[in-house]
């Protein structure tokens, strides 16, 4: 079944989720390691071939969770979301709403922010799309210590993933959970439709 219904999510929906799933289990490390390269080619400036490499792949992927959630939202918009367990009370309604709209809100905004902390950056610096070097910036650049500057939008990214990780880590317990305490079968609404 391609389209969700009121039971089950299509396969659509469930493709978009695993593989935003399979992109960030990819895209935080990576980052992680972009910074540690960086930190390396800070010593001495010589050779800046594994930074790059990192930032090249880093910054392709966020481009992609971008597409992604893009497209996501508007496959969403136009289906029907299966409705939640009936034994769910209120308040757990309530969460599992609020933590789909942040979810998609970070979606938005962590790539974002990392194209703006490029963007901002105050010397020249690549902004990369598979073998694109020249992706226009979506902030101007402006002098270190200016309103909104590189640094300004680099603690918004490092900010989405910190708080990001928690919801996640929350998100992921409430699923199991639901699948192996409750047994009210929500998470294999999103494995098998």
């Amino acid at each position: 079944m391609i389209r969700n219904s009121n039971t089950s999510w299509g396969s659509v929906s469930r493709a978009f989720h695993w593989s935003t799933v399979l992109l960030i289990l990819i895209q935080i490390p990576l980052g992680f390691y972009m910074v540690e390269a960086y930190d390396v080619y800070k010593i001495d400036y010589a050779d800046d071939t594994e930074f790059m490499r990192a930032s090249l792949l880093h910054n392709t992927i966020g481009f992609i969770v971008l597409f992604v959630a893009v497209a996501r939202l508007s496959w969403r918009s136009t289906q029907t979301n299966p409705e939640l367990p009936n034994a769910l009370v209120a308040y757990q309604r309530w969460l599992a709403r609020l933590t789909h709209l942040v979810f998609y809100g970070l979606l938005l905004v962590y790539p974002l922010s990392g194209w703006a902390t490029l963007s901002a950056y105050e010397f020249e610096f690549p902004i990369f799309f598979f073998g694109w070097d020249s992706v226009p910036g979506i902030v101007p650049s402006v002098k270190e210590g200016s309103a909104f500057d590189s640094d300004f939008f680099a603690e918004i990214h490092k900010a989405c993933w910190k708080f990001g990780a928690v919801l996640l880590s929350l998100h992921v317990v409430a699923a199991i959970w639901h699948q192996y305490v409750r047994h009210d079968g929500l998470l294999n609404r999103m494995i098998k439709g």
